[in-house]
Protein backbone atom coordinates (compact mmCIF):
# COMPACT_ATOMS: atom_id res chain seq x y z
CA UNK A 1 0.00 0.00 0.00
CA UNK A 2 2.79 2.41 1.02
CA UNK A 3 4.27 1.58 -2.54
CA UNK A 4 1.46 3.29 -4.05
CA UNK A 5 0.68 6.59 -2.02
CA UNK A 6 1.51 9.60 -4.26
CA UNK A 7 4.68 11.48 -3.00
CA UNK A 8 2.22 14.69 -2.46
CA UNK A 9 0.74 13.28 0.25
CA UNK A 10 3.75 13.89 2.25
CA UNK A 11 5.12 17.02 0.54
CA UNK A 12 1.89 19.21 0.14
CA UNK A 13 2.15 22.13 -2.35
CA UNK A 14 3.98 25.15 -0.53
CA UNK A 15 5.91 28.03 -1.94
CA UNK A 16 9.13 26.00 -2.11
CA UNK A 17 7.67 23.53 -4.03
CA UNK A 18 8.59 22.78 -7.97
CA UNK A 19 6.68 19.45 -8.46
CA UNK A 20 6.51 16.80 -6.95
CA UNK A 21 6.47 12.80 -8.16
CA UNK A 22 6.90 9.20 -7.12
CA UNK A 23 5.23 7.51 -4.12
CA UNK A 24 6.22 7.81 -0.42
CA UNK A 25 8.22 4.90 -1.13
CA UNK A 26 10.32 6.50 -3.68
CA UNK A 27 9.65 9.63 -5.04
CA UNK A 28 11.43 13.08 -5.43
CA UNK A 29 9.95 16.58 -4.84
CA UNK A 30 11.12 20.18 -6.54
CA UNK A 31 13.24 22.52 -4.27
CA UNK A 32 13.20 25.76 -4.48
CA UNK A 33 13.11 25.81 -8.11
CA UNK A 34 16.82 24.91 -8.62
CA UNK A 35 17.14 21.50 -6.94
CA UNK A 36 15.25 18.23 -6.52
CA UNK A 37 15.38 16.20 -3.47
CA UNK A 38 14.96 12.25 -3.77
CA UNK A 39 14.31 9.52 -1.09
CA UNK A 40 14.05 6.22 -0.74
CA UNK A 41 11.87 4.73 2.21
CA UNK A 42 13.67 2.70 5.20
CA UNK A 43 10.95 0.18 6.20
CA UNK A 44 12.87 -1.35 9.03
CA UNK A 45 14.06 2.27 10.41
CA UNK A 46 10.75 3.15 10.31
CA UNK A 47 9.65 0.10 12.49
CA UNK A 48 12.50 0.96 14.87
CA UNK A 49 12.20 4.52 15.12
CA UNK A 50 8.71 4.42 15.42
CA UNK A 51 8.11 6.63 12.27
CA UNK A 52 8.86 7.36 9.00
CA UNK A 53 12.13 6.81 7.61
CA UNK A 54 13.84 7.88 4.73
CA UNK A 55 17.26 8.07 2.88
CA UNK A 56 17.66 11.14 0.98
CA UNK A 57 19.41 13.54 -1.74
CA UNK A 58 19.40 16.92 -2.43
CA UNK A 59 21.18 17.86 -5.88
CA UNK A 60 21.23 20.82 -7.80
CA UNK A 61 23.80 23.18 -10.01
CA UNK A 62 25.63 23.68 -6.91
CA UNK A 63 23.65 21.05 -4.42
CA UNK A 64 25.17 17.25 -3.47
CA UNK A 65 23.64 16.69 -0.38
CA UNK A 66 22.69 13.37 1.69
CA UNK A 67 21.65 11.81 5.11
CA UNK A 68 18.80 10.12 6.61
CA UNK A 69 15.86 11.26 8.33
CA UNK A 70 12.78 9.67 10.61
CA UNK A 71 9.40 11.87 11.20
CA UNK A 72 6.63 11.16 13.36
CA UNK A 73 3.77 13.49 14.39
CA UNK A 74 5.84 16.62 15.68
CA UNK A 75 9.12 15.53 15.26
CA UNK A 76 11.90 14.92 13.04
CA UNK A 77 15.40 13.38 13.54
CA UNK A 78 18.04 14.06 10.45
CA UNK A 79 20.92 12.02 11.08
CA UNK A 80 24.54 11.85 8.80
CA UNK A 81 24.10 15.13 7.00
CA UNK A 82 27.22 15.69 4.70
CA UNK A 83 27.92 17.67 1.14
CA UNK A 84 27.41 20.75 -0.24
CA UNK A 85 24.53 23.16 -1.18
CA UNK A 86 24.33 26.25 -2.37
CA UNK A 87 22.61 28.90 -0.09
CA UNK A 88 19.57 29.16 -2.12
CA UNK A 89 18.14 26.00 0.17
CA UNK A 90 18.62 28.65 3.46
CA UNK A 91 15.75 30.35 2.11
CA UNK A 92 13.29 27.26 2.18
CA UNK A 93 15.01 25.83 5.38
CA UNK A 94 14.14 29.73 7.15
CA UNK A 95 12.15 31.98 4.39
CA UNK A 96 11.69 34.45 7.10
CA UNK A 97 15.27 35.68 7.09
CA UNK A 98 15.27 39.13 6.45
CA UNK A 99 18.74 38.36 3.99
CA UNK A 100 19.86 36.42 0.83
CA UNK A 101 23.07 34.96 0.01
CA UNK A 102 25.58 34.15 -2.90
CA UNK A 103 27.54 31.50 -1.53
CA UNK A 104 28.10 27.59 -1.01
CA UNK A 105 27.84 25.39 1.89
CA UNK A 106 29.77 22.13 2.89
CA UNK A 107 27.95 20.49 5.85
CA UNK A 108 28.85 18.03 8.14
CA UNK A 109 26.31 17.13 10.79
CA UNK A 110 26.11 14.26 12.62
CA UNK A 111 22.60 14.71 14.31
CA UNK A 112 19.68 17.22 13.91
CA UNK A 113 16.45 16.72 15.58
CA UNK A 114 13.56 19.58 15.33
CA UNK A 115 10.31 19.54 17.26
CA UNK A 116 9.73 16.95 19.97
CA UNK A 117 11.45 17.70 23.98
CA UNK A 118 15.33 16.88 22.85
CA UNK A 119 15.76 19.67 19.89
CA UNK A 120 19.55 19.48 19.36
CA UNK A 121 22.39 20.10 16.62
CA UNK A 122 25.78 17.94 16.49
CA UNK A 123 28.14 19.10 13.57
CA UNK A 124 29.48 22.37 11.79
CA UNK A 125 29.27 23.77 8.19
CA UNK A 126 31.89 25.76 6.44
CA UNK A 127 31.09 28.39 3.43
CA UNK A 128 33.33 29.72 0.63
CA UNK A 129 34.02 33.46 0.24
CA UNK A 130 30.83 34.90 -0.94
CA UNK A 131 28.13 37.92 -0.29
CA UNK A 132 24.82 38.46 1.22
CA UNK A 133 22.86 41.31 0.94
CA UNK A 134 19.65 42.59 3.15
CA UNK A 135 15.98 41.95 1.19
CA UNK A 136 15.42 45.43 1.11
CA UNK A 137 15.89 46.44 -2.69
CA UNK A 138 18.13 48.29 -3.52
CA UNK A 139 20.57 47.25 -0.29
CA UNK A 140 24.19 46.48 -1.01
CA UNK A 141 25.74 43.41 -0.92
CA UNK A 142 28.82 42.57 1.68
CA UNK A 143 31.65 40.57 0.76
CA UNK A 144 31.93 37.61 2.94
CA UNK A 145 35.48 35.85 3.63
CA UNK A 146 35.08 31.73 4.76
CA UNK A 147 33.10 31.09 7.47
CA UNK A 148 32.27 28.20 9.69
CA UNK A 149 29.98 27.58 12.15
CA UNK A 150 30.44 24.84 14.66
CA UNK A 151 27.62 23.11 16.85
CA UNK A 152 27.92 21.06 20.16
CA UNK A 153 24.85 19.43 22.49
CA UNK A 154 25.91 19.95 26.18
CA UNK A 155 24.32 18.74 28.81
CA UNK A 156 20.08 20.09 27.84
CA UNK A 157 21.63 22.83 25.05
CA UNK A 158 23.34 22.53 21.66
CA UNK A 159 25.48 25.94 21.41
CA UNK A 160 26.53 26.88 18.20
CA UNK A 161 29.21 30.06 16.98
CA UNK A 162 29.89 30.96 13.67
CA UNK A 163 33.49 32.47 13.07
CA UNK A 164 35.78 33.41 10.08
CA UNK A 165 37.44 30.21 9.24
CA UNK A 166 40.59 31.51 9.41
CA UNK A 167 40.17 33.25 12.42
CA UNK A 168 38.65 30.96 15.14
CA UNK A 169 39.15 32.79 18.16
CA UNK A 170 36.95 35.29 16.26
CA UNK A 171 33.42 34.76 17.02
CA UNK A 172 30.95 36.72 14.87
CA UNK A 173 27.64 35.07 16.27
CA UNK A 174 25.97 32.99 18.72
CA UNK A 175 23.28 30.49 18.73
CA UNK A 176 22.01 28.80 21.74
CA UNK A 177 19.28 25.89 21.11
CA UNK A 178 17.34 24.50 24.09
CA UNK A 179 16.01 20.60 24.14
CA UNK A 180 12.46 22.55 24.58
CA UNK A 181 12.71 24.74 21.36
CA UNK A 182 14.01 28.09 22.93
CA UNK A 183 16.74 29.74 21.11
CA UNK A 184 19.14 32.99 21.80
CA UNK A 185 20.87 34.45 19.14
CA UNK A 186 23.37 36.92 20.54
CA UNK A 187 25.68 39.06 18.22
CA UNK A 188 29.31 40.26 19.43
CA UNK A 189 30.45 43.92 17.70
CA UNK A 190 33.30 42.43 15.46
CA UNK A 191 30.07 40.59 14.00
CA UNK A 192 27.88 43.58 13.67
CA UNK A 193 30.45 44.93 11.97
CA UNK A 194 31.15 41.99 9.33
CA UNK A 195 27.37 40.88 8.94
CA UNK A 196 25.47 44.34 8.36
CA UNK A 197 22.52 42.20 6.81
CA UNK A 198 21.65 40.51 9.44
CA UNK A 199 20.20 43.48 11.61
CA UNK A 200 21.38 42.83 14.80
CA UNK A 201 23.43 45.43 16.50
CA UNK A 202 26.33 44.31 18.62
CA UNK A 203 25.55 42.98 21.97
CA UNK A 204 22.53 42.45 21.51
CA UNK A 205 20.63 39.38 21.58
CA UNK A 206 17.00 37.66 20.64
CA UNK A 207 15.03 35.11 22.37
CA UNK A 208 12.67 32.99 20.30
CA UNK A 209 11.32 29.85 20.28
CA UNK A 210 11.07 27.16 17.60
Amino acid sequence: MIATIPAGTIFPNRPWRTGVAGTIWNGEVGVGGTNRMAWRWAPLRSLVGLGFAADWTVKGADTLLNGRATARPGRTAIDTVSGSADASLLQVLQPTLPFTCDLTIQADFPRIVVGGSDQSVTGQLTTDAGSCRPRTPGSPATTLPPLMLSAEHIGAESRMRLFPATQRRRTLMTIVLGEDGSTEIGMTPEGAAALPFVGLPGGASIKSEM
